[in-house]
């Protein structure tokens, strides 16, 4: 069985691996909020984006490049076995805002969801899984155009 404070850390680490995947189309430099160098290189021309986590250090976002926002957030849990012990399944949702800058057209950002999509969809480890991560949804900002990703998961 597996506890909510270990799905967290495998749903980080998972998020952790979007450099790998994302220097390819996305082409920027990602930093983890809180963290002094940058994870990933890249040479593609793209600004850096920066990932901010739930309860990071203040953070001022940033007006002329991608940056992106990310949520874990629970929902309702059931008994889902009847033995000796109980057995809870949790289920949650993984939610990540995507920004860009206003007037820097829209292909940046829907590549960068596109990269998000393709790195949470179908994925499972022990007793985590996601299993379906839905198409951008707008978010109005007056700031940034904006777009949301959610991934619904559950636990054991």
């Amino acid at each position: 069985m597996m506890t909510l404070s270990q799905a967290e850390r495998v749903i980080y680490t998972r998020i952790g691996q979007f450099i790998d995947r994302s220097k390819y189309m996305v082409g920027a430099d990602i930093h983890l909020i809180g963290q002094t160098e940058p994870l990933g290189k890249v040479e593609t021309g793209q600004p850096d984006i920066d990932v901010i986590y739930e309860n990071s250090p203040p953070h001022t976002p940033p007006k002329n490049k991608l940056w992106c926002k990310v949520y874990i957030d629970y929902a309702n849990s059931l008994v889902a076995e009847l033995a000796d012990n109980p057995l809870v399944r949790h289920n949650g949702l993984i939610q990540i805002q995507c920004f860009a800058p206003l007037s820097s057209g829209t292909l940046p950002l829907l590549n960068l969801c596109d990269e998000w999509l393709l790195l949470l969809q179908s994925f499972s480890e022990d007793d985590l899984e996601i299993h379906t991560a839905h198409a951008p949804a707008r978010i109005d900002d007056l700031n940034f155009l904006g777009r949301i990703i959610r991934a619904e998961f559950r636990v054991n």
